[in-house]
């Protein structure tokens, strides 16, 4: 499987919160083409700030209970790029790669690790910063983004999704 199929199916999980007029955030975490979890934002319409997609795909897959030499094959998909939450939590699980579609320079924690680590020159103990790639199928990221705001024109996250989708 490409990446490129394995974001296409990340991007039908986050359709999947539009369902429920969501902020529609999918990830799957793979270990070559093997879905390991996945998940899809909720939470927004009960005022819950905390189920990020990410987080929940990073839990379920903790609950697998994979060593750490096996979670450092294991790729990340999301299609919104990880806020700070969630890349820490991804560098605590121990994944290899993150691959996201859109960038979020507003909250999104890819960018600013990188640079800080690279700046600092920085080593975190017992911590290594994911390889990551950003942009895969971003056009398709924007869509999904487009959809949501047809879905909710007056939603709390339409005005952000706007500047998303205009980079």
């Amino acid at each position: 499987m490409t990446n490129e199929e394995k974001m296409r199916m990340t991007i039908e999980e986050g359709r999947k919160s539009l369902i429920n007029k969501e902020f529609p955030v999918g990830a799957i975490i793979f270990k070559g083409d093997e879905v390991i979890s996945r998940a899809h934002s909720s939470g927004e319409s009960a005022l819950e700030f905390l189920p990020h997609a990410e987080m929940a795909a990073l839990l379920e897959a903790d609950k697998r209970h994979y060593l750490p030499p096996d979670r450092k094959k294991m790729q990340l998909f999301t299609t919104l790029e990880p806020c700070m939450m969630c890349l820490g939590a991804a560098m605590s699980f121990f994944i290899g790669e993150i691959f996201y579609a859109l960038e979020a320079p507003i909250d999104g924690a890819a960018a600013f690790a990188v640079q800080f680590l690279k700046e600092e020159r920085k080593e975190i103990p017992s911590y290594r910063l994911p390889v990551i790639h950003a942009g895969l199928l971003k056009a398709e990221g924007q869509y999904l983004l487009r959809d949501y705001i047809k879905l909710v024109p007056g939603g709390p996250l339409v005005e952000y999704s706007k500047t998303l989708i205009s980079l």
